[in-house]
């Protein structure tokens, strides 16, 4: 197995598109199709296009000259705050290993490459949310489970 890890550029957009749906599918949403799956590819390139290597970045590992896994680090400017006292820090978004690559430590590689970069890019600390799948890889990259004294609230439109 050759396995090649890269940061993203903008020649990578429709894969990072396509990784994005993927994702979403993976975590139990149903299938886009039509004018919804168009409209979403379409939000997913602009939002990529416009921000990254500046507010989000994106690694990916190929294996075999095929895509075998991706991640990303998203970057968030916010007023002081106890735990970013600069008030930068950053989420792990959208961890994906396609099936037929999993259990081969692919996510480790990308998750040890974009907390190298949350370091280098001086955020006060990276936070994410885990699936059951991922939990012990997080775990052992020194995650630690986070009990919010006020949970998270929505209020959907």
């Amino acid at each position: 197995m050759t396995a090649v890890f890269q940061q993203a550029t903008a020649n990578d957009i429709p894969l990072l598109v396509k990784a994005r749906l993927d994702f979403l599918e993976e975590l139990g949403n149903e299938p886009l199709e039509g004018a919804e799956l168009n409209a979403a590819q379409t939000q997913i390139e602009s939002f990529l296009r416009s921000r990254l290597g500046t507010q989000i970045f994106a690694w990916i590992v190929f294996v075999n000259e095929e895509p075998a896994s991706v991640g990303f680090l998203h970057l968030y400017n916010v007023m002081f705050h106890p735990m970013a006292h600069s008030g930068r820090y950053g989420r792990i978004i959208n961890m994906l290993t396609w099936p037929d690559f999993r259990r081969q430590g692919l996510a480790r590689g990308i998750m040890e490459r974009l907390i190298a970069q949350a370091r280098e890019l001086g955020l006060d600390y990276i936070g994410l949310d885990a699936s059951p799948d991922g939990r012990h890889l997080y775990d052992s990259l020194g995650f630690v489970e986070q009990h919010p004294v006020h949970p998270p609230m929505t209020l959907d439109f």
